[in-house]
């Protein structure tokens, strides 16, 4: 019986947070009451800040995660 594997794949969980800060992102940015004239702009800037605190919040847990299962 091939052995499972219990630890978190940190890849993974970077990867799906930093989808989740870009949805957050352009939420944001296409809600209603965003700014007409600089979407372009904020549009770019909230994607490199949430996709980079997603992938942050991911990245931590998932080393929450691993301490807790040993």
């Amino acid at each position: 019986m091939p052995e499972v594997r219990r630890l978190p794949r940190y890849g993974r969980f970077l990867v799906t947070g930093g989808l989740v800060g870009l949805v957050a992102a352009v939420v944001v940015v296409l809600g209603p009451g965003a700014d007409v004239d600089q979407r372009g702009r904020l549009l770019a800037l909230l994607i490199g800040l949430l996709t980079g605190l997603g992938a942050l919040l991911g990245g931590i847990i998932a080393v929450v995660l691993e301490a807790r299962r040993r």
